[in-house]
C-alpha cells in the first residue's frame, strides 16, 4: 500500500466519519483567528511558490524562531489526493502561538493556506511523494531568507511539526544561521518511518537521516509522543543512532502525547528549552 493512502487511513479517515472537513477557505480562516491580535499574516514569493507566513516580532531579534507546518491534508479519499493541502489542524501555529520568544514566525508549505491566484506551481506531488523534496528544501529556504530579513533577524530557530520537522532538518544541511533545531512527531528517518508501516519508500523525497554529517553539529532536541501510532519513538531513535555524534542531539519520549495531542500543553515549557552541544 502506497504511504500515503495508509496514512490517509490512520489520520483523516476517522475525521471524516466524525465530522465533514472544512474548505481550505474556512481552514485560512480559523488560522487567522487564531493569530488574530498577536501575528502578521503575508504570503512570501519564492522563485516557485507564494508561501504563507505569519509574523510576531517586537523590534530587530538577533533570534528568530520560525515553525514550520506539517504535510497538511494530502489525501481526500483512500485513492485521491487531496486539491488542496491545507491543515486541518494547524498544530504547528498552536505551538507557536504558545512560544513566548521575542521574535516568532509560523511558516506553511507550498501550496496550504493558498487560493488560485497564488497557487503557481502546485501539483500533488508535492504534498504526496515529492513533500520533502528538492523544490520544497529549496522553496523553505528561500522563504526563510525573506523572513529573517524582514524581521531584522540574525539567526534562526526552526522547530518543525510532523513532516514540518523534516522540512527543518533538511534546510538546516543548508544553512550556516541555523542556532538550533527542534522537531516534535517528525518522521526524521524517512526510511525508517516507510519500513514500519511497511510501505512504499520515499524515493522522491530527501532523508534527514542520510545526512548526519550535515547535522552533526546543529544544536537539536526532537520530541517524540510515547502514544503516537503515526510516527512512533523508533523513528526518531533510528534518526539519533545514524547520527556521526550525538553531543549536539537529544531525544525526548513524552509520555501521554499522541502524533497532535499533549504538544500545546507541553509546550509553554518545552518553548523555553534551547538544544545546546555537550
Amino acid at each position: 500500500m502506497p504511504i500515503y493512502r495508509l496514512l490517509l487511513l490512520i489520520v483523516i479517515l476517522p475525521a471524516l466519519a466524525a465530522c465533514a472537513v472544512a474548505t481550505p477557505a474556512e481552514r485560512k480562516a480559523n488560522v487567522e483567528a487564531l493569530a488574530t491580535g498577536t501575528m502578521t499574516p503575508a504570503y512570501l514569493q519564492t522563485r516557485q511558490f507564494d508561501l504563507y507566513s505569519l509574523r510576531r516580532t517586537n523590534g530587530p531579534q538577533d533570534l528568530l524562531v520560525v515553525y514550520i507546518e506539517g504535510d497538511g491534508l494530502a489525501w481526500r479519499r483512500i485513492d485521491e489526493a487531496s486539491p488542496d493541502p491545507t491543515p486541518v489542524t494547524p498544530t504547528a501555529l498552536r505551538l507557536a502561538l504558545s512560544d513566548s520568544a521575542p521574535a516568532v514566525a509560523y511558516l506553511a508549505r507550498p501550496c496550504q493556506f493558498t487560493d488560485e491566484a497564488r497557487r503557481r506551481n502546485c501539483r500533488t506531488a508535492l504534498w504526496t511523494s515529492h513533500r520533502y523534496g528538492e523544490d520544497v528544501v529549496a522553496a523553505t529556504g528561500e522563504a526563510l531568507d525573506m523572513l529573517k530579513r524582514r524581521a531584522g533577524a540574525q539567526r534562526l530557530g526552526l522547530v518543525g511539526f510532523s513532516g514540518g520537522g523534516a522540512i527543518a532538518a533538511l534546510v538546516a544541511t543548508r544553512r550556516d544561521d541555523v542556532a538550533w533545531l527542534k522537531t516534535v512527531a517528525a518522521p526524521l528517518d524517512t526510511s525508517a518511518f516507510t519500513g514500519h508501516h511497511g510501505v512504499t519508500p520515499l524515493v522522491s523525497s530527501l532523508n534527514p537521516a542520510g545526512m548526519g554529517a550535515a547535522l552533526g553539529d546543529v544544536p537539536q532536541h526532537h520530541y517524540a509522543g510515547a502514544d503516537d501510532k503515526i510516527v512512533p519513538p523508533s523513528i526518531a531513535q533510528s534518526y539519533m543512532a545514524r547520527l556521526p555524534s550525538r553531543r549536539c542531539a537529544v531525544l525526548h519520549v513524552v509520555a501521554g502525547a499522541g502524533h497532535h495531542d499533549g504538544w500545546e500543553k507541553n509546550w509553554p515549557v518545552f518553548s523555553t528549552k534551547t538544544p545546546t552541544c555537550r
